[in-house]
């Protein structure tokens, strides 16, 4: 049996829009084993960061179980949530930190902190990612001098900083070159492989999703599998080069 590493199950989400009710997630279910890639593709404002955001436990569902392992993280604390979030479940997003942070600080946020992990080994942890990642000569620079492509890399860097058992990836690859995605789904499937760790990403086109072992489409609140190359009949995914969107047709 799989190692499932992340499961949503039924969850409903929505806001209140004044006098309104704007629906997000209408009965989303998915799962991510460790050692594979799920992709969630939809167009901008179809809720793929709320997805994320629920996924990683920050945001409540009205309805539905979101499950890490044996854990139900609706039920948690919001303490013992932090400390997950800190070494367990990795985010890399848009946002960046503050203008005024170096990079190497912002890398080293989701490290614990205290008497026998002080300062200086956050700042050393952080180095050795950014230069897994290639962007070492970073450290030292600030969120606003990066290129986008850098960016991307950083927060790769802070999303396996801690080694987590799941890597949440919103939407950070829209706007790459076709090439620099094919080296970002890369890395990504490094991080599973070396980590034994599961991805969940969200992307805004196929192309974004190559590699990825299944590939789900978030359109009205619901979602549809669009490829699954998981099966025992399927070519293994290192084994594949077409883009996903394509197969399932």
């Amino acid at each position: 049996m799989a190692d499932q590493v992340l499961v949503l199950d039924g969850v409903w989400k929505g806001f209140h829009r004044g006098r309104d009710w704007l629906s997000v997630l209408e009965g989303v279910s998915l799962t991510v084993d460790a050692v594979e890639i799920v992709t969630v593709v939809g167009t901008r404002d179809q809720g793929k960061t709320t997805l994320l955001r629920v996924a990683a436990g920050t945001l409540l569902p009205e309805q539905g179980l979101v499950r890490f392992g044996e854990l139900e993280l609706t039920r948690l604390k919001e303490r013992d949530l932090s400390r997950l979030l800190c070494s367990e479940i990795g985010l890399a997003t848009r946002d960046g930190p503050s203008m005024r942070m170096l990079v190497r600080d912002y890398v080293g946020l989701p490290l614990p902190t205290g008497r026998w992990f002080g300062r200086r080994d956050r700042r050393r942890q952080a180095i050795e990612a950014l230069g897994m990642l290639g962007v070492a000569d970073c450290t030292c620079q600030r969120w606003g001098e990066l290129s986008d492509w850098q960016r991307v890399r950083v927060e790769f860097a802070q999303a396996v900083v801690g080694r987590p058992r799941v890597v949440l990836v919103d939407d950070v690859l829209d706007g790459l070159t076709f090439s620099q995605k094919q080296e970002a789904m890369g890395l990504l499937k490094g991080f599973a492989d070396d980590l034994g760790c599961g991805v969940l990403m969200t992307a805004s086109d196929h192309m974004s999703a190559l590699t990825s072992d299944r590939v789900w489409q978030l359109d009205d609140g619901k979602l549809k599998l669009m490829a699954d190359f998981t099966g025992p009949d399927i070519v293994p995914r290192r084994g594949r080069a077409e883009c996903p969107g394509e197969a399932a047709g």
